[in-house]
């Protein structure tokens, strides 16, 4: 049986039964939290590199979950988004594996848009890596094999062991599942990473998906060989097989015509309380299928009817749709053993009208998870879209006073003496004259060509360096990074663009000039929100008071003048 692809499931087996349901990951709500509380950065990214390394093998999804969840708040409290989105690919991995595939695709595509913007590799190769899982689930092994590549090719020899070996193994299962005889030679490479890291879990999981799709492919020398190691591990690592495992072992040997020894192999999993326990989400049944099949073959029929029995049981218990349309198909085949041709005709009538039946919901079902998907996706865009609208002015374009509000605070608890955070308050000199006289009109305008003159200004400068407006015709230059005499260059350089624009025919000959007040912090002692602006009030005071268009900073003292 299939190792780490079948999710957990409710009333239904198809994918995205359950799409859209559950909780919606905010992958995009970065902005930090300052506290003293909580984890430190670095165990921030220990826990993260343990939620990738075991949260696949976590039985528990639910804890699994809430642990990924936990993990990414505490990174976006510490300011740190790429933590944080990578928390919320295992929290997206888990909602997968639990049968919420839309879901977990919007979160991977909202992570890996972001991480190609802000250039995060390490975080594209992580969405890609969810990515190919959420479609090979779908059945759409194209789009799953693309995603594989990325997510291997994007990562490189710093990555995490475990890592790497889940993102080739998950490439090599995208070429196995779709018949590629070069998913072996990808199972070999990544078989010995695995070795090299001593990881028996790993390597288990690897040999029994590299058995598996070397059986469909035909290629029983290969998938015997496979088993064989397996079972060694097993017994030298004294590591209890799973049913998934066992039902691999089992199918494999039946292929290979070792009946006794896939009977032998699938004994141990058909123990009520081991079927009950099947954390794979098929309740067992798929080891019930693959022992009836057995023991038709060896001649056993009651026994394969036994099993058979009770592999529909548990199909209709737990609405395993596509388990019970292939019981359909052995029953018919059990019947025809039995010399009962006329109940197995009818048995395989019955099977072909499910299987069509089957086909048909699996791709609606696959059509409503991805519109779902996109649909999920767009709206996240939207709401973006709205949220950063609600955060300009919608005159001149430029932040308001209300994303100020919002991240004045965090830059100043992160500055300190080696980036400290440093402010001009601008403001137009004289310029109700400009719309007394020219029109209030003309002066929307003048505000709008002096709004794109400190965009162009706090692009120069860069460092997160952003321009708002406060209201009427004051401004802020926020310039994270820049000292005292930087600042105060930048300054008069915004000074000195807005004095010498051609204003002339816009204005009717009135000239257009700023005056300029700075302040930094720490200067020397962290200062808050208020007393930063205030001190940049009182200096913009200052610079008006002693003749309008200058920069005045710290000290009171002017900055140089730009030459004209």
């Amino acid at each position: 049986m299939w190792a780490d692809t079948t999710p957990v499931r409710g009333s239904d087996d198809t994918p995205g039964s359950s799409a859209a349901s559950g909780r919606r990951w905010d992958d995009v709500d970065l902005a930090p939290v300052t506290s003293t509380d909580g984890p430190s950065a670095a165990a921030v990214g220990v826990a993260v590199d343990e939620l990738e390394a075991l949260s696949r093998f976590e039985q528990d999804l639910a804890h699994a979950g809430d642990d990924a969840a936990r993990t990414a708040a505490e990174a976006r409290h510490l300011g740190l988004p790429e933590l944080a989105l990578r928390a919320d690919l295992v929290a997206a991995d888990v909602r997968r594996r639990q049968g919420h595939l839309a879901e977990a695709g919007a979160t991977a595509q909202t992570v890996q848009r972001w991480a190609t913007e802000h250039h995060a590799p390490a975080v594209r190769a992580r969405a890609h890596y969810v990515l190919a899982a959420v479609f090979q689930e779908l059945g759409d092994l194209a789009q799953a094999l693309e995603h594989a590549v990325h997510s291997v090719d994007l990562l490189d020899d710093t990555t995490a062991v475990p890592v790497r070996i889940d993102h080739r193994k998950r490439l090599a299962d995208c070429l196995g599942l779709q018949g590629d005889l070069t998913a072996q030679d990808r199972y070999a490479d990544v078989l010995v990473l695995a070795e090299r890291a001593g990881d028996v879990t790993r390597l288990m999981q690897i040999l029994n998906n590299s058995a598996y799709t070397a059986s469909l492919a035909g290629q029983l020398a290969t998938a015997q060989a496979g088993v064989e190691r397996l079972q060694e591990l097993a017994r030298v690592h004294d590591v209890p097989l799973d049913l998934a495992t066992r039902d691999t072992i089992g199918r494999v040997l039946l292929n290979l015509g070792d009946l006794e020894e896939a009977a032998a192999a699938l004994r141990p999993g058909l123990d009520p309380a081991a079927l009950d326990s099947s954390p794979e989400g098929d309740a067992g049944a798929d080891i019930l299928l693959t022992h009836a099949e057995v023991q038709r073959a060896r001649g056993l029929h009651d026994e394969a009817r036994a099993s058979l029995e009770e592999c529909i049981r548990r199909c209709e218990a737990h609405g395993l749709t596509a388990i019970r349309t292939r019981a359909r198909r052995e029953r018919a085949e059990l019947f025809a053993a039995a010399g009962a041709f006329r109940d197995a005709y009818e048995e395989h009538v019955r099977y072909t009208r499910e299987a069509l039946a089957l086909q048909s919901e699996q791709r609606e079902a696959r059509a409503r998870t991805l519109q779902a998907m996109y649909e999920t996706t767009e709206a996240r865009q939207q709401s973006r879209r709205y949220r950063e609208l609600s955060l300009r002015d919608a005159l001149t374009g430029l932040y308001n006073r209300r994303h100020l509000d919002d991240e004045l605070p965090v830059l100043l608890a992160a500055a300190d003496g080696n980036r400290p955070l440093a402010v001009g308050l601008v403001d137009l000199d004289h310029f109700k004259q400009v719309n007394d006289t020219c029109s209030h009109e003309v002066g929307d305008e003048v505000l709008r060509r002096v709004a794109r003159v400190m965009e162009a200004v706090a692009l120069s400068v860069a460092n997160g360096a952003f321009a708002a407006r406060l209201g009427g015709e004051e401004f802020l230059l926020v310039m994270p990074g820049c000292g005292t005499a930087e600042a105060m260059s930048v300054l008069e350089q915004l000074r000195h663009g807005i004095e010498h624009k051609l204003w002339t025919e816009l204005t009717q000959g009135l000239p257009v000039t700023v005056s300029i007040g700075m302040a930094i912090s720490p200067n020397p002692l962290p200062l808050t929100p208020a007393d930063l602006l205030g001190r940049a009030d009182a200096r913009l005071y200052e610079a008006k008071r002693s003749g309008r268009n200058r920069v005045v900073g710290p000290a009171g003292i002017p900055a140089p003048r730009s030459a004209g």
